[in-house]
């Protein structure tokens, strides 16, 4: 008889979240002045986000190694499970999806399923949280993969950041060359696309008008806030813009307080910077 287990990515944000702690995570690594940390276990937001305006270099990440994949494999077959779905943050944010599909083989009697969220943060972590859910119930690998999909189609994040440099100095905005030009003076509105790509696609002059564009964004697409199944308001310690976004919420009958608010992983820190708000949700 099959045993499904779930891992996710660090960069998923369940390390804030309570009650997943039977969901495995694979830790992003983050290279700070030359020093490594575990994303989640070595470093945590608060601390990461106090000093990234000091750094003088911006921090890198590299996605989980091959061994440590290798490690969460044997410990989750000597807990007697015999599969595993990896849900992974969009493979063209990291390179972790194709690290795990590489070690797909490396253990015996062990079946690894990689899926692609084309996502990220908390978005791969509602995935991460409904799969597990879905093999609690005794669903199988293929009804899990499905459903999946279904929520991978229907999700979108659209944010906005106060500094472009993050982004484009780690390669994470594909449309960068438009934007460049101007990237000191623009507040630019940044999504997600389908292909799981960062793409900026309006050019907006102030954070207030950028703050603004990202609620009617989700508000045009949700009808008002009624029709989303999973919310969360995509942040770097920037709690005076999440206040922001709640009230503007609120102004419209949402119920704010159960939306997800917890700061997002020192790993997607390291490439969107501090001070960003958004908003990501599946429909």
């Amino acid at each position: 008889m099959s045993k499904i287990g779930i891992i996710t990515c660090s960069t998923s944000g369940l390390d804030y979240l309570d009650g997943h702690k039977d969901i495995f995570i694979a830790r992003t690594t983050i290279n700070i002045n030359d020093k490594e940390y575990l994303d989640g276990k070595d470093i945590h937001p608060k601390e990461f986000y106090d000093q990234l305006n000091d750094l003088e270099e911006i921090p890198s990440t590299s996605q989980p190694s091959t061994g440590q994949l290798l490690d969460i494999y044997e410990e989750m077959k000597q807990q007697g499970y015999t599969d595993a779905i990896y849900v992974s943050i969009s493979e063209h944010l990291s390179g972790t999806y194709q690290g795990v599909c590489l070690t797909q083989t490396y253990v015996k009697d062990f079946k690894v399923h990689a899926f692609n969220t084309k996502s990220a943060s908390f978005i791969s972590g509602f995935m991460a949280i409904e799969a597990n859910r879905m093999a609690k119930e005794g669903k199988t690998v293929d009804d899990i993969l499905r459903y999946l999909e279904i929520l991978r189609d229907n999700d979108r994040i659209v944010f906005m950041v106060d500094d472009l440099k993050f982004l484009v100095k780690n390669g994470r905005l594909s449309n960068a060359s438009a934007f460049l030009a101007s990237m000191l003076q623009v507040k630019p509105l940044l999504e997600v696309n389908e292909e799981g790509k960062i793409v900026a696609s309006e050019k907006i002059r102030t954070t207030k008008k950028a703050m603004n564009r990202v609620i009617e964004s989700f508000l045009a697409d949700t009808n008002n806030g009624q029709s989303q199944k999973f919310t969360f308001l995509f942040n770097t310690e920037a709690p005076e813009k999440i206040e922001y976004v709640k009230s503007k919420l609120q102004e419209v009958g949402m119920d704010t307080s159960t939306l997800i608010d917890a700061p997002i992983s020192p790993a997607i820190g390291c490439h969107i910077g501090k001070g960003v708000i958004g908003i990501g949700y599946i429909k």
